[in-house]
């Protein structure tokens, strides 16, 4: 991929199945969620893999859904985790003088953020639509878009050190760009008959639509002088050759409110929010009188 090409991630070991196994859930809703995976008198319900998948973020999450292995991989981790934790409280860990006063300041903390955080709540109507024009227009410079390039390309693996498997691919790679600029080329289905980014390939050699600062620096002048349409190449890097076309140009601007009407609404709402909570923090200090003793304080920073 043009924004950093690499190896295939590393093969992840997994725990023999009559440890760790994990099933769909099924049956009726019942009290007890049901179990989904165990690890001797370990288990994961169904509520805590919900609640497990919810902490991922939305695009991994779907990538999770669609590669079993890896989810059975985040389960076993969380296993894991729980097994430990279980065998910790086993040996009086949690009476640990040290870990208590930790869990303590971990218990305060949590307290203190989500109470906070609710008495400060925006109001459900803010900001109003008067108020989202009024950040639009005052925060152009920030919501400013820089342009983008759709871009697709045909990678041919060649590392340095190599020179004879480096002359091949570069041969390789010239003719793929000859054959990709030929009038009525096809250029998605040399993409995936030859290139050798699987990522990418698969999708007829399309990497998305960038700016500039996500893609390799060695690439950024090439894609700049590019005209929608383009091919470029090859463009020789550490990993090998690219074989570029730039599909489309989306010139720098500022988006349209409704574009960015969900973020900038999210973003006013916790500006509010976090003023509330200062007004909120600052009230408590001036509705009493705060005392420090000196001598005391001395001998703590000692």
């Amino acid at each position: 991929m043009l924004a950093g090409c690499g190896d295939a991630a590393g093969k992840v070991d997994t725990p023999p199945q009559e440890h760790a196994v994990s099933a769909p859930v099924s049956g009726p809703a019942s009290q007890v969620a049901p179990v989904v995976a165990s690890l001797g008198t370990v288990v994961l319900t169904a509520d805590e893999v919900r609640g497990l998948l919810a902490a991922v973020p939305p695009a991994e999450r779907q990538q999770l859904a669609a590669d079993r292995p890896a989810l059975d991989r985040l389960l076993q981790a969380r296993l894991a985790e729980k097994a430990l934790a279980q065998q910790a409280r086993n040996q009086g860990w949690l009476e640990r003088s040290d870990v208590s006063e930790m869990i303590q300041a971990a218990t305060e903390r949590i307290v203190l953020s989500t109470y906070l955080e609710s008495v400060s709540q925006a109001p459900a109507d803010y900001p109003s639509a008067q108020e989202l024009q009024v950040a639009y227009e005052q925060n152009q410079a920030q919501l400013q878009v820089p342009a983008r390039y759709r871009l697709s390309q045909i990678f041919i693996a060649a590392p340095y050190g190599d020179a004879g498997a480096v002359e091949q691919a570069r041969r390789q790679a010239a003719d793929l760009a000859r054959r990709a600029a030929q009038p009525k080329a096809d250029f998605a289905s040399l993409a995936r008959e030859f290139s050798q980014d699987q990522a990418s390939a698969g999708q007829g050699g399309e990497i998305g639509l960038l700016p500039l600062a996500q893609v390799v620096p060695e690439l950024r002048e090439v894609i700049a002088g590019m005209k929608a349409g383009q091919i470029a190449g090859p463009v020789q890097l550490p990993a090998g050759f690219h074989v570029l076309k730039l599909q489309e140009i989306q010139a720098a601007g500022t988006p349209a409110l409704a574009e960015v009407e969900d973020e900038l609404r999210a973003a006013l709402r916790a500006q509010r929010q976090k003023q509330a909570a200062r007004a909120y923090l600052d009230g408590m200090l001036n509705a009493g009188t705060v005392s420090v003793d000196g001598k005391a304080l001395a001998a703590a920073l000692e």
